[in-house]
């Protein structure tokens, strides 16, 4: 499901240095850099794409760690940007820069941690390390020559942030007698996506469970747990697939005995999925697969629309 963010490939050489920070010598060459770094801020937070662009050298370049995906040249550059900063969910910027080593009296290499956020407050920030190229061309101004994303690092929340794009969130399912209604947000931390969910049936006290995502940071993965109001309670591994979720689930019933199944959740667009249970044992004995459509839930309509079509 993730692709290389060359987007933040890119703009990760932009923020050179915050005022505490220096090049590992001395140097006088520390406010041309600076300057680079501030004009490709205001450049890139104002999305003009052009000016972005002018930062590069002609022949500047962008790449992804194995160089698979390279934009090369000032002109695709600049198609670039237009086309990431027009996007209605074209980030912010905020560099965290681990040492600059200057080469020579025109030339420097900088490595650090690019972190950029979406638009709204409850999205976490995700993080991509790199290492960028700059070079002093003859006029005495820094510029970019290349820049390159050397894979995600994004702490805790952030790795969670695709999951929270795909889940956040009502949702709700109907299949037979069975009712199943889900809600899915971030939590007041901000580390830690939240679940609620609730099973009704006609003939069955209805099944309340809570549900916690949170990511694995020795073994890699987003784990999540939950606890059924009966005494349940599972631990389940998530990894993204090309169009959703796969889920391996353990854990033990209220009675006690050993569960566990397979799960895959795949998204046909925002607003719907299909969940699959396969592989589902309890005690050692099989249960048939189950495959189950859940759409988003329509948002309450506001009041002051209400309003308008009582008093039409």
């Amino acid at each position: 499901m993730k692709s290389p963010n060359l987007l933040t490939s890119a703009i990760a050489i932009a923020f050179l240095f915050q005022p505490s920070v220096k090049a590992e010598e001395p140097t006088d060459e520390i406010p041309g850099l600076r300057q680079l770094a501030e004009n490709f801020i205001i450049a890139f937070n104002e999305k003009d794409a052009a000016a972005v662009a002018a930062l590069f050298s002609e022949e500047g370049e962008i790449s992804d760690l194995k160089a698979e995906n390279l934009i090369s040249g000032r002109v695709e550059i600049q198609a670039h940007y237009a086309e990431r900063l027009a996007a209605e969910n074209a980030p912010k910027i905020a560099i965290e820069v681990e040492s600059v080593r200057l080469l020579g009296p025109s030339l420097a290499v900088e490595d650090g941690t690019a972190h950029y956020t979406l638009p709204g407050e409850s999205e976490p920030a995700s993080s991509t390390s790199y290492t960028a190229v700059l070079q002093k061309n003859a006029q005495g101004a820094w510029q970019i020559v290349s820049s390159r994303n050397l894979g995600d690092a994004t702490e805790a929340a952030g790795n969670l942030a695709e999951l929270a794009a795909s889940l956040k969130g009502d949702w709700t399912c109907q299949s037979g007698d069975l009712r199943l209604d889900m809600a899915f947000g971030w939590d007041d931390s901000g580390n830690y996506l939240s679940g609620e969910m609730l099973a009704t049936r006609a003939d069955a006290k209805p099944l309340h469970t809570t549900a916690r995502f949170g990511w694995d940071a020795a073994r890699k993965v987003i784990s999540c747990w939950t606890f059924d109001d009966e005494g349940g309670f599972a631990k389940a591994d998530w990894t993204a697939s090309d169009n959703g979720w796969i889920v391996r689930t353990e854990g033990t019933t209220a009675d006690g005995e050993a569960m566990s199944a397979n799960q895959t959740l795949t998204f046909e667009g925002a607003d719907l999925f299909f969940w699959a249970g396969t592989d589902r044992l309890v005690n050692g004995e099989k249960l048939p697969d189950s495959k189950l459509r859940i759409v988003r839930q329509a948002p309450e309509p506001a009041l002051d629309a209400i309003s308008e079509t009582v008093t039409e």
